[in-house]
């Protein structure tokens, strides 16, 4: 059974059981390719994040906090150490993590309509008051593992941020 059976039987049941308040899927499913690499220069990661060319996401440093509603990213040096980033533009999300190390771990996230996934989005609170953003929004994927296990939340990307809530 693929990803499109399976969502439409979701919202059959859904709507059976509306008490159950079961959580809304993306009306699409998706498929989704992940590529993971290590860079161990700051150059290099802002030359992944020039690449990618992004148009909302946020930059953590060791010293602050950097976030961005709009194209072009302009990247702060007033911050110290780049520590985070998760940025999108229309069909991707791009992750990096320091590791501690002297390197960072890049996650470049790339979706379109598929039928390998569900989807659905999630929100975590944040606080960005002077924006009115107080929330990040993630599309979290979910596929068949295991027959027996059903569905499993697998990858969750950052596609941009929320209203207040």
């Amino acid at each position: 059974m693929n990803a499109q059976e399976i969502l439409q039987q979701y919202e059959t049941l859904r709507e059976a059981v509306r008490d159950a308040k079961l959580p809304t899927l993306e009306s699409k499913t998706y498929d989704l390719s992940v590529k993971i690499e290590t860079l161990t220069t700051v150059g290099s990661v802002y030359a992944a994040l020039d690449s990618f060319k992004p148009s909302v996401g946020w930059l953590d440093y060791q010293s602050g906090k950097q976030l961005f509603l709009k194209s072009p990213l302009e990247i702060s040096t007033d911050y110290d150490m780049l520590l985070n980033v998760e940025v999108a533009n229309s069909n991707a999300s791009l992750h990096v993590r320091y590791n501690g190390q002297g390197g960072w771990l890049v996650t470049r996230y790339d979706y379109n309509e598929g039928n390998d996934y569900l989807a659905d989005t999630v929100k975590h609170f944040a606080s960005f008051d002077k924006t009115g953003n107080t929330t990040l929004r993630y599309l979290r994927f979910w596929k068949v593992q295991d027959g027996s296990l059903g569905m499993n939340s697998v990858f969750a990307c950052f596609v941009g941020f929320g209203g207040k809530e």
